[in-house]
């Protein structure tokens, strides 16, 4: 699997340092398993959590971290860029991943908590 995450970030090391940070993150909280493809998801019984590079200027060649974190619950932070409810009980949280500090940061880490508890078994 390492070899195919280098692969995903190649020619960007500060948005894979970004990216190892988050998953260091989520890691203490249980299984999981990692897809990778045009994103990277990471699963447990469901999956509940989605990562992609955007660079839609062309002026950041690294890509900015972009994820995708479903919840059973809508949590309103300043740092969700979008939320939409998918279902009755399901909104998916879009947040924007620009720095170290954001991978680091508790309230990451309380959302990807929040999204590791939608996708594994209560």
């Amino acid at each position: 699997m390492e070899d195919t995450i280098e692969k995903y970030f190649e020619g960007k090391p500060k948005t894979k340092e970004i990216f190892e940070a988050v998953n260091q993150q989520v890691r203490p909280l249980g299984p999981f398993e990692v897809s990778i493809g045009s994103q990277i998801s990471f699963g447990a019984e469901r999956k509940f959590a989605w990562f992609w590079l955007y660079n839609v200027t062309q002026k950041n060649p690294n890509g900015i971290l972009h994820t995708t974190l479903r919840i059973d619950e809508r949590i309103d932070d300043p740092h969700i860029r979008a939320i939409t409810q998918i279902s009755k009980n399901r909104w998916n949280h879009q947040v924007v991943v620009r720095t170290l500090k954001d991978a680091r940061s508790a309230w990451m880490q309380r959302l990807l908590g929040a999204a590791y508890r939608f996708g594994s078994t209560r």
